[in-house]
C-alpha cells in the first residue's frame, strides 16, 4: 500500500545501472569525470556492434569522443550518441541533443534562451522566468547588468555559441532575444545543437499576432475598435507584417513575398524550428510553461492564467470575412508554419481542449447535482463523468455536502449537465461515513488543498 513501491524502484534502478545486461562505455581513462553521465542508460547491441558507431560527449571540450568498451556491467554509465553523418562537434540525433541540453541546464551548465518573435508572449515568459532565477534586467533581453565578457549582439555565430552561453549562465539562467526586426545574422547560423543552450520558441496564430498591435500600428491605422473600412484595408495591405514569422526565421527573408511565398521557404522555416529544444503554443501557454518547468526541474510559483488565451476569434474581431480571407492568403505560409508547429509543441493545445471538453461533460454520460440543481456546497473539483446502464437508479449514489459533512441523494439532470460532482456508492454506508477508500482519499486531498 506504500505510495512508492521501493522494491520496484530498486529493480528499476538496478536495470538502469547496467545489471540488466548490455554494453556501457567510459572514456579512455576508465572514468567519466569529464563526460556526460546523468542518464544511466544501458545500451544493448548485437554481435556486429562496433564502438566506432557511437561517441560519448565531453562536456569540457564540447566535442564527441570515441568510447572504450569496458564490459557489460560497468559502474560507469554515460550517454551515447550515434555517429551517423555528424562531424566532431555537432550531433544530428535531436533527442540526444535535447537530453544533453536539459541535463546541463539542471546542473547549471546550460542557458535557457527564448527566441521571441514580437507579440509572441515574450513579456509573460520573461515574468515567469524572473520568478525562477536571475535574468537580464531589461525585459530579459539585456540591461546594465550584462557581463562585459559577452558581446551584446544577437544572434550568435555558430563558433561563439558555446562560449557565450557558458559565460552567460554564470550570471543568468534565462535570456531572451526579441526579433521585431529581421535578424542581422540568420538564425540558422546559431549552434542550436550546443549542449550549453536550451532554446525555446513560442508560436502564435499569425492573424492573432497581427491583431496584437503596438504603438506603430495604432499610429498608422488607428485603434482596432474605431477603424474605418478604409483603415482596415490599409492595415491588411501593410507589407511590414507579411509572414512575420518566416521573414525572421529564414535567412533570405523569403516570407516577404506574401501569397507567392514558396514551399521551399516554408520548409526552411520548419527546418529551423526542428533544431530548437522546445516549441510552445501561445494558445495554451500556461500549460506549456508548466510542462517546461517539469522538464527542466523547477516549479513556477505563479502564472497569469489568462496569458495567451484569445477570448474572441480573429475573424470576429475583424468583422469582415472578405478582409479576413485576404489577410489569411497573404500570410498563408506563416499560418501553415504555425499549424505544422503544433505537432512539435511541448503541449498539444488541441488535445488539451478536447480533454477539457470531455471532463466538462461533453463526452456524454449522466452527471448529478444537488436537490437545488446547483453544486455550490458540494464537492466538484474532479469533473468526472459517470456512465450508467438503463437500470441505474439515483438512489444507488450520493453526493458529498462539504458544508454539512454528509451525503445527499442527487437529482439526475441529463446527460450533459454543466455541473460535475464526485459520486460515492451507498453500499453499506451510513449517512456520514463512506466505505469507499478512494473516494475518501480524493475528498481529503482536495480539502487539504
Amino acid at each position: 500500500l506504500s505510495l512508492v513501491n521501493c522494491s520496484a524502484l530498486e529493480d528499476e534502478n538496478s536495470d538502469s545501472a547496467g545489471n540488466g545486461g548490455g554494453h556501457e562505455f567510459v572514456d579512455e581513462n576508465g572514468t567519466d569525470d569529464d563526460i556526460f553521465t546523468s542518464f544511466n542508460e544501458t545500451h544493448d547491441f548485437d554481435d556486429e556492434f562496433s564502438a566506432e558507431d557511437y561517441s560519448v560527449y565531453n562536456n569540457e571540450t564540447g566535442s564527441k569522443e570515441t568510447p572504450d568498451l569496458v564490459g557489460e556491467k560497468s559502474s560507469q554509465d554515460i550517454i551515447l550518441v550515434t555517429n551517423n553523418n555528424t562531424d566532431n562537434n555537432r550531433f544530428n540525433n535531436h533527442e540526444d541533443v535535447r537530453l544533453l541540453q536539459i541535463e546541463n541546464y539542471k546542473k547549471g551548465n546550460a542557458l535557457l534562451l527564448n527566441i521571441h518573435i514580437t507579440h509572441h508572449a515574450g513579456t509573460t515568459f520573461c515574468a515567469a522566468m524572473k520568478q525562477i532565477g536571475n535574468t537580464p534586467s531589461n525585459a530579459c533581453n539585456g540591461g546594465d547588468d550584462w557581463p562585459e565578457t559577452v558581446p551584446r549582439h544577437r544572434p550568435w555565430e555558430y563558433d561563439e555559441t558555446d562560449r557565450n552561453a557558458i559565460e552567460l549562465r554564470k550570471v543568468y539562467h534565462f535570456i531572451s532575444w526579441e526579433f521585431g526586426i529581421i535578424p542581422p545574422i540568420p538564425l540558422e547560423n546559431v549552434n542550436w545543437e550546443s549542449p550549453h543552450l536550451v532554446s525555446v520558441i513560442v508560436m502564435k496564430d499569425p492573424i492573432d499576432r497581427r491583431l496584437s498591435g503596438d504603438g506603430t500600428i495604432l499610429k498608422m491605422f488607428g485603434k482596432e475598435k474605431y477603424r474605418s473600412e478604409e483603415q482596415w484595408w490599409e492595415f491588411a495591405e501593410y507589407d511590414g507584417s507579411i509572414n512575420f514569422m518566416l521573414t525572421r526565421l529564414t535567412p533570405d527573408r523569403c516570407g516577404t513575398e506574401g501569397e507567392n511565398t514558396t514551399e521551399e521557404c516554408l520548409e526552411t522555416g520548419k527546418e529551423l524550428l526542428r533544431r530548437f529544444t522546445y516549441i510552445l503554443d501561445v494558445k495554451c501557454l500556461d500549460e506549456g510553461l508548466e510542462a517546461l518547468a517539469g522538464e527542466l526541474g523547477f516549479s513556477l510559483p505563479y502564472l497569469n492564467k489568462d496569458s495567451g488565451k484569445t477570448q474572441v476569434s480573429a475573424r470576429e474581431r475583424i468583422g469582415d470575412d472578405e478582409l479576413y480571407e485576404f489577410i489569411l492568403r497573404r500570410n498563408q505560409r506563416d499560418f501553415e508554419l504555425y499549424e505544422w508547429s503544433k505537432g512539435l509543441s511541448l503541449v498539444n493545445c488541441s488535445a488539451l481542449e478536447d480533454e477539457n471538453s470531455d471532463s466538462a461533460g461533453n463526452g456524454g454520460g449522466h452527471e448529478f447535482v444537488d436537490e437545488n440543481g446547483t453544486d455550490d456546497d458540494i464537492f466538484t473539483s474532479f469533473n468526472e463523468t459517470h456512465d450508467f446502464d438503463d437500470e441505474f437508479s439515483a438512489e444507488d449514489y450520493s453526493v458529498y455536502n462539504n458544508e454539512t459533512g454528509s451525503k445527499e441523494t442527487p437529482d439526475l439532470v441529463g446527460e450533459k449537465s454543466s455541473q460535475d460532482i464526485i459520486l460515492v456508492t451507498n453500499n453499506n454506508t451510513d449517512n456520514n461515513r463512506f466505505n469507499n477508500h478512494e473516494d475518501v482519499r480524493l475528498l481529503q486531498i482536495e480539502n487539504y488543498k
